[in-house]
């Protein structure tokens, strides 16, 4: 089967993920063109990552209407995955589509409708369930390893998460919450590794650090704490809090389209999420999970341990490292360490590389994504689940 032609919806950092894939791996697939409400954004990314021969399409119709398109790439906002997926999907043409799937239980509904009907493949893009040391970690559940699984603990800590408190992801209205736009593939993580059905949520969460301060200004470049905050962003230098070589370009780009400072107070903007939380998620099969997320953190991992009735199993994502204890085994014999950094050679554990691979892979051959729409939608109700015992005190009754 010859290389597929790609469309990219929205210049974004994820989609660096499937530009550089791309050209790493042309035989998987080329990028025809990309399209983004902000043109130069689009011209900037297909530049960086060196697709010369690539268009920037002037609307999203162009984009799905390609006929040089097989597949396209939704890397949008959060709240704007329905419409390019449902367009590409009734064009025929085959859709990955970042997590989360959507942030709307209503919104999961009509883009399900869409992919039952359409003949082409939806791929859900919940990277984590192809991390090296998660995928590890549930093939040892599968296996037995543990017996029965009985309980989960799942935490992560993201130091570069602050940045959500001047970006889009700080707003319900475009992510949906730091429970979906951030803790929707750490809940699918949960679902996938509990094997049952999410039948009650428990959340506790806090605006505990990033709160308004009467000192501060309303962006970086005109505070008068600058010399002295540890989070001022200084819009002059191209490295600052740059995590990746186009952070800024892309950012000093929005601005100029939108007006909108780029170095918005981390503390003053305005915001209607948190910045730590824990969830409890109880299943029907007789599995707890516990979920702990932190943008208040000295370091960014993702840690889970698994408990069984014949087993323990302790996972730590950035390390690379799985370890295995055997209930009963003699103390010299455990635990068993299992290093997985030789995999780990794209971004989130060196799940980005191995999750594409898995859509072109499913285009191809017709093999059953890896995520489905249903598993995005659980784990959208289970996020949502969470914000709302946030904000009543009580646990949520799922049907």
């Amino acid at each position: 089967m010859k290389p597929m032609g790609v469309a990219v919806v929205g210049a974004s950092m994820r989609s660096s993920m499937v530009l550089k894939y791309l050209k790493d791996h042309p035989e998987n697939g080329h990028i025809e063109g990309i399209y983004d409400i902000i043109p130069a954004r689009g011209e900037y990314m297909l530049k960086q990552y060196g697709h010369s021969d690539a268009r920037v399409y002037d609307s999203l119709e162009q984009a799905v209407g390609d006929p040089d398109v097989d597949a396209v790439c939704v890397c949008t906002s959060d709240g704007e995955h329905v419409k390019p997926s449902v367009a590409a999907l009734a064009a025929g043409k085959h859709v990955f589509c970042e997590k989360p799937m959507t942030i709307t239980l209503e919104d999961a509904d009509e883009l399900i409708a869409a992919a039952q009907k359409s003949r082409a493949v939806f791929y859900l893009g919940m990277n984590l369930r192809h991390a090296p040391v998660f995928d590890q970690m549930h093939k040892m559940v599968q296996e037995g390893k543990i017996g029965r699984l009985l309980a989960i603990e799942s935490n992560e800590h993201y130091f570069g998460g602050r940045t959500y408190f001047r970006r889009w992801n700080r707003l319900r209205q475009y992510g949906g919450g730091l429970w979906i736009t951030k803790a929707c593939h750490d809940f699918d993580l949960l679902n996938w590794f509990a094997g049952g059905k999410a039948k009650r949520v428990f959340g506790v969460s806090s605006l505990s650090h990033y709160k308004p301060n009467p000192k501060a200004g309303t962006h970086c470049r005109v505070c008068g704490l600058k010399n002295e905050c540890p989070d001022y962003f200084d819009v002059s230098d191209p490295k600052a809090l740059s995590w990746s070589p186009e952070n800024e370009v892309l950012g000093r780009l929005t601005e100029e389209a939108t007006g909108v400072p780029r170095d918005i107070c981390l503390y003053n903007s305005d915001k209607d999420t948190f910045d730590n939380g824990i969830a409890i998620v109880e299943y029907d099969n007789d599995v707890r999970a516990t979920y702990t997320v932190s943008v208040v953190a000295s370091m960014s991992t993702r840690q889970m341990r698994l408990t069984g009735t014949d087993g323990f199993i302790e996972g730590d994502l950035h390390a690379g490292i799985v370890k295995y204890w055997k209930r009963y085994a003699k103390e010299g014999d455990w635990p068993e360490v299992i290093d997985l950094n030789e995999k780990m050679h794209s971004g989130h554990g060196g799940a980005d590389d191995n999750l594409l691979y898995d859509f072109f892979e499913c285009c191809r051959t017709g093999k059953k994504p890896r995520s489905s729409w249903m598993d995005g939608r659980a784990s959208v109700q289970v996020g949502l689940a969470a914000r709302e015992s946030c904000d009543t005190g009580n646990p949520v009754i799922l049907g």
